[in-house]
């Protein structure tokens, strides 16, 4: 397996690519090698895109697209094709909070060596390091998503992640570009300016996610820059739901199986910060996905909880960490970090308690399709946390007669699948 967990199940087979999804949190798997058809197809992260694709990144929602080239489109040969297959294009939107639409790339852009990958990075750190805050002009703002956009599609290379997490300001510019508190500009006489749009820093938090994820070393290094720290006050700042969600991927990837990283999080109040995010009274798009958003944003943030608790994610053999001075002082930091653990743990206990027993018509309010769908994934951690840290999880008194009630109110849905599972794991806690 290598460093995206690409793994071949015979020599005759294709390699496939398991991994986490950006938007859900789940594991998902799928061949490493995209493959084109002349409509358009979702990009999964770490697939190998062939070249001469024409590719899309939708700013709304950070999914790579990407189809075979129209015939209209390979017309005219030479230079000119070479230069429409990188040409980028974003569409305006009618939003306040600047450029929103898509970035479109020709097929060289997701070629290995084709497009300067090096550009972007430059383009980043001037822009993020400039002192001015977010462009007022539009255009710069399009110049800004192109680059991101543009190491999004290349840094599932890990050779392209390994150059962009090893340039020295480049983990710094993607946090600050991150950032949802207005900038501080060098002018003196502008107090303030205007923080970066919304896409900008929901693509930055993409791109550090998707560079590190499953590669412990670049994990290392975003954790020598200090985003574990920056990313939690990112999350105690922000108050756009999608922006969150991308936060939350950022800071999951660098967290999950590296020992530093979650000592990181776990001293610097990282449970809490997750608990004191509620998806229902935060600022999101005013559309018509407002709830959806939400709960996905409360899935993911519960997943990330269960992860962190994960003895697989979390046990020593199977963690990464910054190399010690002695065997006594990896020790102690071994001993802080399960201690941590066993506090967040208590905390997290408590608070799924309490949204199974307290909070369901808010759980279930976002939408009769996902009934039961947001109690599964809490009771589900919570019987993760119950099974690995039984001293830290005792559920009170009344968590049993809910319980209980619970099951009996079940019954008649038997024949539905997502209460079925539900139902399961509700047994289960029943002891």
């Amino acid at each position: 397996m290598d460093e995206l967990g690409t793994s071949a199940t015979n020599s005759s087979s294709s390699p496939s690519i398991c991994t986490t999804d950006a938007a859900t949190g789940a594991r998902v798997c799928y061949p490493a090698v995209f493959e084109a058809t002349s409509e358009f197809q979702a990009i999964m992260p770490g697939q190998a895109v062939p070249p001469g694709l024409h590719v899309q990144i939708d700013m709304t929602t950070g999914q790579r697209k990407a189809r075979l080239m129209a015939p209209e489109e390979n017309a005219g040969g030479g230079n000119r094709a070479a230069a429409d297959a990188l040409a980028v294009v974003v569409d305006g939107g009618n939003g306040s909070d600047g450029a929103r639409g898509q970035i479109t790339m020709g097929g060289r852009h997701a070629s290995a060596g084709g497009f300067p990958l090096d550009n972007f990075i430059d383009h980043i750190v001037t822009v993020a390091g400039g002192g001015g805050g977010a462009p007022a002009d539009p255009s710069a703002v399009a110049r800004l998503l192109e680059s991101l956009g543009g190491l999004e599609e290349l840094v599932h290379d890990p050779r392209h992640a390994r150059q962009l997490m090893h340039h020295a300001n480049a983990v710094a510019a993607l946090l600050q570009l991150s950032d949802p508190k207005p900038q501080q500009p060098q002018q003196q006489q502008r107090q303030t300016s205007e923080p970066w749009p919304v896409t900008v820093r929901q693509l930055s938090s993409v791109v550090l996610g998707s560079a590190v994820q499953n590669n412990q070393n670049l994990q290392t290094v975003a954790v020598r820059s200090g985003a574990v720290a920056r990313l939690l006050d990112l999350l105690r700042t922000e108050t756009h739901l999608k922006s969150l969600g991308r936060h939350v991927f950022a800071l999951s990837a660098i967290v999950r199986g590296h020992s530093v990283a979650l000592n990181q999080f776990a001293s610097h109040s990282g449970f809490r910060v997750l608990l004191s995010i509620h998806p229902s009274l935060l600022v999101p798009f005013h559309d018509d996905n407002t709830e959806a958003e939400a709960a996905k944003l409360d899935t993911r943030l519960v997943r990330f909880a269960d992860d962190l608790f994960n003895p697989e994610l979390t046990s020593s053999n199977t963690m990464t960490s910054a190399p010690s001075s002695s065997s006594s002082s990896s020790s102690s930091s071994a001993a802080d970090t399960a201690g941590l653990l066993a506090d967040g743990a208590r905390l997290w206990c408590r608070a799924l308690v309490s949204r199974l027993v307290d909070s369901l018509d808010d759980i279930d309010a976002d939408s009769s399709t996902s009934l039961y769908r947001r109690r599964l994934e809490y009771a589900n951690t919570l019987q993760s946390i119950r099974m690995e840290y039984p001293d830290s999880c005792v559920p009170p008194a009344e968590f049993k007669t809910w319980l209980q009630e619970e099951l009996v109110a079940l019954v008649n849905y038997r024949h539905r699948d997502d209460i079925e599972e539900y139902r399961q794991i509700l047994t289960e806690l029943d002891y």
